[in-house]
């Protein structure tokens, strides 16, 4: 799907032009951050139900204990943090508009599983209205 190619064409991108000896602590925090929030999300989710494509699995359940209880896509928390701290690192303004359409792409592919997972769970509604889509609270 086209919105998989986008994403993975944005991380690629920002990662080959980080300037790694420009990693400050905010930056190094950032990635601590998206690699907790990953393995978080992977550990709630299950691995059955992790898929890159935005579709459901035969058997997908909704997932909305531990760091989904906060977040809806916290996979998309971590890679968006993950690509900010590439970015802080070589701050120009491709990099920032890259970093731009990963997020607008992002947004758009997780109104596509969000779509899937109201068709095919009746509490995703209210679980929506609940959470934040990429941030707590928001």
């Amino acid at each position: 799907m086209i919105y998989v190619v986008i994403q993975f064409g944005c991380i690629i991108y920002l990662i080959i032009n980080a300037q790694f000896d420009h990693l400050d602590v905010l930056s190094t925090s950032f990635i601590m951050l998206s690699i907790i929030i990953g393995l978080l999300a992977v550990v709630n989710m299950r691995l059955s139900n992790l898929n890159i494509v935005p579709t459901l699995k035969d058997r997908h359940q909704l997932v909305t204990h531990g760091i989904y209880r906060f977040i809806r896509h916290p996979m998309y928390t971590s890679v968006l943090l993950f690509c900010l701290s590439f970015t802080l690192t070589n701050l120009h303004s491709l990099s920032l508009l890259i970093l731009l359409v990963l997020f607008i792409d992002l947004i758009f592919k997780s109104n596509v599983e969000e779509v899937l997972l109201t068709e095919r769970f009746n509490t995703y509604h209210d679980y929506k209205n609940k959470t934040g889509r990429f941030l707590p609270f928001l």
